[in-house]
């Protein structure tokens, strides 16, 4: 993602306005918090079998589940293949289930596992060869995990910064809604690609070729059993293209209209519909405030410091922190397009 000079200048800006009443972590919060992680962390590493099993079990699950929402869903849908019409609506409920798992999928080998190597860290000859494949996993679905990697790294690094290789704690809303056209993945019409890069590298091809090969077995496989009308808005329509725009509101979100701190500049969606909706799942950072915190932990643990957080934090903390329930989403989204292109004067 190319950075854009208005886009830092704008998110400091934002930040000038909210400094002065943004109840910022104290020191005594953040030792605490530091705390549970550093105990939680204790616990992860104590138990790496038990990591490792979860996760495999997680991964196979979910390619299972996706394989299952494009050919067995549909026969348990009312009439849904005795009419054109019903054949359309099938592939809008397979689309969308696919979509969903995808976009679970791609965060939790991604993130959790190219980024963080914390997906599988067994270290024998069969944790390597598991990590190797989990960590590769996203590529089924055109993200690059070495890309990713990278500009992952500088994010926490530099959060906030122009050296922040995935800045959104102001997005250009034209950005955001290029990335939410239809077939917006596959066409590349956007820069809004943290995932992977805009040069066609050897990395990149490699995902593209392990992506196409992925994608004619699950349309070879629907159309067998459905036909072209069902795969082509299941598999091509709806199902590639909501899985992006929930990673892209997702990560749109965590940081927007946050202060430029490492500490206190990014937002938990939290376990409510929003955050799971967006994340893929409870794997697909829901939680990203207790991410930001603790970067050393597993999806899970982060879970178990997000109602840490929740007793820790003041209401009106949780109020700035927290992704409200239901409405929370629109506000925020509003927001960013009502947002004035001149908030402060330097």
């Amino acid at each position: 993602m190319n950075l854009h000079p208005e886009d830092l200048r704008l998110a400091a800006a934002h930040a000038r306005l909210a400094s002065g009443d943004f109840p910022a972590f104290t020191d005594a919060q953040l030792e605490a918090i530091r705390g549970r992680a550093r105990d939680s962390l204790v616990w992860f590493r104590a138990h790496p079998v038990l990591h490792d099993t979860v996760n495999v079990l997680l991964l196979l699950a979910l390619f299972a589940a996706d394989l299952l929402s494009l050919t067995a869903l549909p026969f348990v849908l009312p009439g849904a293949l005795s009419t054109a019409g019903g054949i359309v609506l099938a592939g809008v409920v397979a689309g969308a289930v696919h979509g969903f798992l995808v976009c679970g999928i791609v965060t939790l080998s991604v993130h959790e596992g190219a980024a963080h190597d914390l997906l599988i860290v067994g270290r024998g000859r069969v944790g390597r060869g598991l990590r190797v494949l989990a960590n590769n996993a996203c590529r089924l679905f055109l993200a690059d995990p070495v890309h990713y990697a990278q500009a992952h790294a500088s994010h926490h690094r530099s959060l906030g910064t122009s050296e922040d290789g995935s800045f959104t704690h102001h997005v250009r809303l034209r950005r955001l809604l290029g990335s939410l056209l239809p077939l917006a993945p596959m066409l590349s019409h956007s820069d809004y690609f943290p995932w992977r890069p805009q040069e066609h590298t050897r990395s990149r091809r490699l995902s593209v070729l392990l992506t196409n090969g992925y994608l004619v077995l699950c349309a070879a496989l629907a159309t067998w059993l459905h036909g072209w009308l069902f795969t082509g808005v299941a598999l091509f329509l709806v199902g590639s293209w909501l899985s992006f725009v929930l990673d892209r509101v997702r990560e749109s979100t965590e940081h927007l209209f946050m202060p430029l701190d490492r500490a206190n500049g990014a937002r938990e969606l939290g376990l409510g519909l929003w955050g799971l909706l967006l994340g893929g799942g409870p794997w697909g950072q829901p939680c990203h405030l207790s991410h930001h915190l603790a970067p050393a932990l597993p999806w899970y643990q982060q879970l178990r410091l997000h109602f840490f957080l929740r007793r820790v934090l003041t209401p009106e903390q949780r109020r700035h922190f927290f992704l409200r329930p239901v409405i929370g989403l629109p506000v925020l989204l509003w927001r960013l397009a009502t947002a004035p292109r001149e908030p402060a004067r330097d």
